[in-house]
């Protein structure tokens, strides 16, 4: 009898929230740049790329969290609306972080 139980985790499901949130910081800072006044002159020609590769990694790590954070604090209803709250603020959280790092040196200084 194997009385171990295996508490695995869905590489699936943590890819799928991990891809959600990459194409929301995509789909964001994408239209935050697009809706943006003129570039400063000064500024390198390509710095668009920078937000658009940062914002959405942060992003998707938001979305990790999310998974993770769900897992983990899902045992009833009432922890489960707590951990969604909670994974949804950290979220949040790393989309506005990795939206300013993207935007360090350009629209942040």
């Amino acid at each position: 009898m194997n009385e171990y139980v295996s508490n695995t985790v869905s590489s699936t499901g943590l890819m799928k929230r991990m891809l959600i949130g990459g194409i929301i910081g995509l789909v964001l800072i994408t239209l935050f740049l697009i809706s943006a006044d003129e570039a400063d002159p000064s500024w390198n020609k390509l710095w668009f790329i920078k937000p658009l590769i940062i914002t959405p990694i942060a992003a998707a790590m938001g979305g990790g969290l999310h998974f993770y954070v769900d897992k983990i604090f899902s045992t009833n209803n009432w922890s489960r609306v707590l951990a969604f709250i909670v994974s949804t603020l950290g979220f949040v959280v790393t989309l506005w972080l990795g939206t300013v790092l993207g935007l360090n040196g350009t629209y942040w200084n």
